[in-house]
């Protein structure tokens, strides 16, 4: 009993450890990039060549990204370690979110295929969730699609979707990648929605 948990904990640190050093790798990566970015856009005041970006500006861009990607580290951290709870738990949120987000697109006069499509998404996802927590291969199947495709979508989309609803725009680019976490953290249970043969079973 002992050793089992030893052994749980230890893999439980060594997945830590993995996600923040690429937390870490990763932010270190967007500080040079960004770094080059700010460097590049300049403009002309007085005739001197001056930044276009203040330092309280770049540090607040660098700041965001960290919120950002800590954000999604530390879901999908959990979503290694318990992908079970994560994972079905994760649509829910996002579909609350989405619903939330359908009913101010729709009070805002956003596009009917924006506001719709966000209400849609918000009540068939909870709903998906229950049934594939409760062993429905069927609902699994298609809440990993709909988490995969909204997980694209948003993505392309995070710019306009921020136009619209008037929102920052690392909210609409934070919710794709929840929906990526989403979906691969419900497909690495496909060993538990295996379709048995009834005569083995």
């Amino acid at each position: 009993m002992l050793s089992v948990m030893s052994t749980d904990h230890g893999q439980t640190t060594r997945k830590a450890i993995i996600c923040i050093t690429a937390l870490g790798a990763l932010n270190a990566v967007f500080y040079f990039l960004s770094a080059s970015y700010f460097d590049s856009h300049r403009q002309i005041v007085g005739g001197v060549s001056v930044p276009s970006y203040s330092p309280e500006q770049m540090t607040q861009v660098r700041m965001n990204f960290a919120v950002f990607s800590g954000v999604v580290a530390a879901f999908a951290l959990a979503g290694w370690i318990w992908a079970r709870r994560v994972g079905h738990l994760l649509p829910v949120l996002l579909g609350a979110f989405a619903l939330v987000a359908g009913i101010g697109a729709f009070r805002h006069d956003a596009p009917t295929v924006l506001w719709v499509t966000l209400l849609v998404y918000g009540v068939l996802t909870p709903v998906l969730a229950w049934h594939s927590y409760r062993r429905s291969r069927a609902a699994w199947a298609f809440l990993i699609a709909m988490c995969a495709v909204f997980w694209v979508v948003d993505l392309f989309g995070a710019p306009k979707a921020r136009g619209e609803l008037g929102i920052s725009l690392w909210i609409t680019m934070i919710l794709p990648w929840l929906n990526c976490v989403a979906s691969f953290t419900l497909r690495s249970l496909h060993n538990e929605y295996v379709e048995r043969d009834p005569v083995t079973a």
